[in-house]
């Protein structure tokens, strides 16, 4: 089973990006006639149900949620093998080879977790082989953090964090024996991107929002002159090259948003709800970017059976 490691620095919203790719799941698979059809383990219902709940009813995960959310199965099916999990084309049944099951492991504190693993103790909220042995590695990146260093180049707002996050993925790559050329597929997704600040972008010469997803090498471009500037060290990580170490794939990059009711004296930031499609009522979020984000899980997934 493909293992997905989720990392983000303090409330980034790690629970929150991974109840609303449950929620992009419920929404694209809850039809008869959909293409696409998942469910999650009957060991982590209990963990994701409330945090989907939650999200429902324009509230973000709260702290007990967050707490009790550590790792959590999916099983992806569609109808038509090799059309994709999101496809259109139909077919009259669903593929008894077309399934597959994705756990994602929530390393909660990363910077926290790499010290103790750095000093040679084992991680406390995850399993450390479950990490180390990942397929692929989905690092937050709280897009509020992002700005421009210090008049002297010498520090940055998430500096402690690109470190974690480097070395994570350093400890990840040595794990493999040697000579291993499974990849490790990175997985940048900028959280709170609807709150970046203009001024970061202003910086990096950038438009206000990124490419569209389909349009891969203007997007790379687009979401690398953030990380260069906030992430240096992670974006060197991913781009080496080494012969005997296990190579790192192309890195994907997502721009997760979520919309939301302005807070008051008396009452925090809820969740703006939108209709969705003769379907209700959902969170208004940018589904889109987490439909492609499921297209890239199954395809590493699928690529990692084989």
């Amino acid at each position: 089973m493909p293992h997905v490691v989720i990392v983000g620095d303090r409330e980034s919203g790690k629970a929150t990006f991974l109840s609303l790719l449950y929620a992009t799941q419920v929404k694209s698979g809850s039809d008869a006639s959909d293409a696409f059809r998942f469910h999650a383990d009957v060991d982590s219902l209990d963990e994701i149900s409330e945090a989907f709940e939650q999200l429902m009813s324009g509230s973000f995960p709260d702290s007990a949620t967050k707490e009790g959310m550590r790792g959590i199965t999916f099983h992806l099916g569609y109808r038509k093998a090799g059309r994709g999990v999101l496809s259109r084309l139909r077919s009259r049944g669903w593929d008894a080879g077309g399934s597959i099951a994705l756990h994602f492991i929530l390393v909660r504190n990363v910077e926290e977790e790499m010290s103790r693993f750095l000093r040679g103790s084992s991680l406390t909220n995850a399993d450390l082989r479950e990490v180390l042995e990942s397929d692929a590695v989905a690092i937050l990146v709280d897009s509020t953090k992002l700005g421009p260093r210090t008049e002297d180049r010498t520090v940055g707002p998430m500096d402690r964090y690109d470190t974690a996050v480097e070395s994570l993925l350093s400890a990840v790559r040595r794990s493999r024996p040697r000579g291993s050329r499974r990849p490790i597929h990175p997985i940048v997704v900028f959280s709170k991107f609807d709150s970046v600040d203009p001024k970061a972008l202003l910086t990096a010469n950038l438009a206000g929002a990124p490419p569209h997803v389909k349009k891969t090498g203007p997007r790379s471009a687009y979401a690398e002159a953030l990380l260069e500037a906030s992430l240096p060290r992670t974006i060197e990580r991913v781009r080496a090259r080494d012969r005997d170490a296990s190579p790192f794939a192309k890195p994907s990059y997502f721009f997760s948003s979520v919309r939301t009711e302005a807070a008051t004296a008396n009452q925090r930031a809820k969740i703006r709800l939108r209709r969705t499609n003769g379907a209700g009522w959902g969170p208004d979020y940018s589904a889109d970017e987490y439909r492609a984000l499921l297209e890239r899980l199954w395809t590493i997934a699928s690529n990692a059976g084989e």
